[in-house]
Formats: C-alpha cells, structure tokens, sequence
C-alpha cells in the first residue's frame, strides 16, 4: 500500500480533473470574502483578485518547471511526504496525526512503517514544510496541483497584508505597491506552490501588518499579537535569518516614527542615537538568542557557514559551472565579512546581469534585476546621492524597507553558492526594496519640486500621509 502511494506520479490525469474545480472554487470564495477584506474602497479592491490569480497560476508553474524541466526537486520531495501522510490517514488517523505533529527524532515506534519514507530528516525546517503540505494535501485529494492551489491561495493572506500596510501610509502609491507586492514575477513565481519560500513570504508579510498595527496605528492589539506570533513561529521554524534581517527594522521604523511625533527638538536629536543603539543591541540579541536554538545562525555559526559557502562559489567560478558565482575570498573573519557587504548586495538585487543568463530560468531573474538597477540608478542621477540618503533617514517608512531588503540581500548573497538558489532566495526581500524605491521617488519628485519654487536647498520631512 505505502510503495503504490509513495511511487504515485507528481502530475496526474486527477490534476487536469481538479485543477479547474479548485481554481475556480477559490476565486468564488475570494470574490464573495473579498468585501470583507478590503471594504468599499474601490481604488484597492481592483488589485484583491487580479494579485490573487497570478499567484495561483504562478504555483502551477512552479510543479510543472519542476516536473517538465527540473526533472524533480525540493517541491516533489515535499509532495512526497504529504502522499506518505495521507496515506496513513487512510490507513489510522492516529498515525497521521502523529506524522502531522511530531519532529522525525520524536516520533515513536507506531509510525516505523511510515517514517522510513520521508524526506529531509536531517533538515527540520524542510520537514516541518512537509508536515505542512501533508496538511493541505488532505483538502485537495493529496492531487499535487490542487495541494499547490490551497496552499498558494492561503499564502496570499499574507501577501495582501503587506500591500495593505503600505497602501495605508502613502494611499497615492496604490499602483506602485501593487506592483512592487503582488505583480512581480518571480516573487509569483517561486513565493506560490508547495516551496518554504511561499510559506515564509506570507510569514513575513503577517508580521510587518500585525507589528504595524500594534505599535503604530495602535489597533486591535490582542488580536495582532497573536497574528505575530503565529507569523514569528512559521518563520522561525522554516528560516530563522528571515526574523534576524526583519524585526531589527520593525523596531527602527517604530522608533523612527514615535521620533518623527515629538514636539521637542533636543529630544527628535536624541531619540536617533537611541533608536540606533536599540535596533543594534535588538539585532545582536536576536542571532545570539537564536544561535542558541539555531547553532547555524549564532555569530560564530554565521561566520562558519559563510566561509565554507564562500570556497563552493571559488569552486563553481573556478570550474566554470553555469550558475556559479563567486565573492573572492573569505578568510571567516569579521572583517573580511564587512568588505563583501557591497558584493552581496549587489548580487542579490542586481544580478545575474543579461549577459550572465545561462538558461530560461535565469533571464526571468536578470530582467527583474536590470529593472531594480536602472530604476536605482535613475533615482540616484535624478537627485543626487547625498540628497537621496537623507530622504532615507528622514523617512521611517523608506528606512525600514531599505534596512530590511539591504541586511537581507547581504545575508542571501553571501550565502547563497549560485544564481539558481538565489533567485529563490532572495524573494523575502524584493518587495520591501521596490516599495522602498517607490517612496523614495515620490519624496524626492515632491521636495525637488517644492525646492524649485523656494529656491532653498529645503530639508526632507518625515511622511505626513500616516494613518493612525
């Protein structure tokens, strides 16, 4: 029984049957919840289903690149480990629970017959990714595209959530979020279908709503906590770093707005050294309190890791491997660390350039990446870099999306050994840059504007559109 739906093929004749039945099941429940979640507000109401579409198709495509030109990978061996939970749940709901639950080292004795033939037992995050398919895998038939559909649809809770909490702060800036959020494509491509990187994108997109909500609008508090919480939990489950890069700019962007609120000029001084210091010692205390859990994220483990990355990128350059990239060298200390901050981000946000495409899935990524590079470069010509750095410090918003995308592409592109895993990689982190980009470039329109007419060089303010 267990070999006939453990060998069951990835892509069936159950997908062609189902795959219309779910898609079309969940945009009706979308169409008649999407009131309830959005309201009257018809400026943001258009973008509800449309975001919600390309995230379906965009995890179809994932099975079928996976299935059709990868020949298998990480989302077939997560399938694998839902038709094992399902098929004990056939067999005992017991045991299916218990497969659902339990870590692969704490399962106890009953499940022998079944735990031989799942994956990634030595990768906990993975597994726990499988544990979560096998989930949704029991309302869509354990069919994988069904699976892939549920999973993609309840992922995009999270997608929408962050749209929504940049579309509160600036609302003239509804088409570029909606861009920058729900229309990139390869965020749609690798955040949808049975991959963490769905899971974690949703994940993080929860907790900058709910800490949004708590500590800056101020609402619905008990009910955020918990959202957070849940948020925190996933995350730290499938990828730790995501919460080490993110919630030391979450603190920052609070304190930078409570700054931007006082009267006081003395105490607006003041208040930017402090919010510095406690970003910084919350960040530190975050790697070393997960390096106790996590031996990998610790400040030694990051170094560790780093280093022996760092001579696979050596390697693949070296022997000419067509995803390969290399930083130089890493000798593992700190300071040999720091040198190649402006390396890793500019691999992650800006590369592979066009010339460096070596197959079809590459050139999606370095259209994306030439597009974040000309619109960068264009904001820094239009109006000059120092004057572009102060509209980041001076605006908590743009701060917090630059400080979050910047440690997080350096953390992915130090560690990442080829384009290919980056590409995956780096999604978390692509629409907080681009919303970042699409401040940045209504301020500075704005202030160059304003500096034209009084002929003063003019200072930037803090964004004036917050809602509280």
């Amino acid at each position: 029984m267990m070999k006939e739906i453990y060998y069951r093929k990835m892509l069936t004749i159950d997908d062609l049957a189902l795959t219309p039945v779910y898609f079309i099941l969940i945009l009706m429940i979308a169409y008649f919840i999407r009131n309830l979640i959005v309201g009257n507000d018809e400026q943001i109401k258009k973008y509800f289903i449309p975001g919600l579409i390309f995230k379906l198709f965009g995890s179809i495509a994932v099975g079928m690149i996976y299935f059709f030109y990868y020949n298998g990978g990480d989302t077939t061996e997560y399938y694998n480990n839902a038709l094992v939970m399902y098929g004990a749940l056939s067999d005992d709901p017991v045991i299916f629970f218990k497969l659902l639950v339990y870590s692969y080292e704490d399962m106890d004795p009953s499940v022998f017959d079944y735990k031989g033939w799942l994956y990634f037992r030595r990768d906990p995050s993975s597994f726990f990714f499988g544990q979560i398919t096998g989930f949704f895998s029991v309302f869509g038939f354990c069919v994988y595209t069904p699976t892939a559909l549920l999973i993609a649809a309840f992922s995009y809770i999270g997608i929408w959530c962050l749209f929504m909490t940049f579309y509160r702060i600036y609302p003239d800036l509804h088409k570029e979020f909606a861009i920058a959020v729900l229309f990139i494509p390869s965020v749609i491509f690798w955040g949808s279908g049975i991959l963490k990187d769905c899971f974690t994108l949703s994940s993080a997109g929860l907790c900058v709503y709910s800490f949004y909500n708590i500590f800056i609008a101020r609402k619905r508090k008990i009910a955020n906590l918990i959202i957070l919480a849940m948020a925190t939990f996933f995350c730290l489950k499938l990828k730790p770093y995501i919460i080490i890069a993110l919630f030391p700019g979450l603190f920052f962007w609070a304190i930078l707005i409570y700054r931007s609120r006082i009267e006081s000029p003395f105490i607006k001084f003041l208040a930017g050294p402090v919010a510095i210091v406690l970003a910084g010692l919350a960040g530190y205390l975050a790697v070393n309190k997960l390096g106790n859990e996590f031996s990998k994220y610790s400040i030694s483990g990051v170094l560790q890791t780093a280093e022996i990355y760092q001579d696979w990128h050596t390697i693949l350059a070296e022997a000419g491997s067509a995803s390969g990239y290399s930083l130089g060298t890493i000798d593992g200390s700190a300071r040999s660390i720091i040198t190649k901050i402006p390396a890793a981000i500019n691999v992650t946000l800006f590369r592979p350039y066009i010339f460096e495409v070596r197959n079809p899935v590459m050139l999606l990524s370095a259209v994306e990446s030439m597009f974040l590079l000309i619109f960068t470069i264009r904001i820094l010509w239009k109006t000059g870099v120092r004057i572009t750095l102060r509209a980041i410090f001076n605006n908590p918003t743009a701060f917090f999306c630059f400080f979050y995308a910047l440690f997080f592409a350096f953390c992915v592109g130090f560690t990442a050994y080829n384009f290919g895993a980056l590409v995956r990689y780096k999604i978390p982190c692509i629409p907080f840059y681009l919303a970042g980009l699409y401040i940045l470039n209504k301020q500075t329109i704005i202030e160059l504007s304003r500096n034209k007419k009084t002929n003063s060089p003019g200072n930037f303010s803090p964004e004036t559109q917050l809602n509280s």
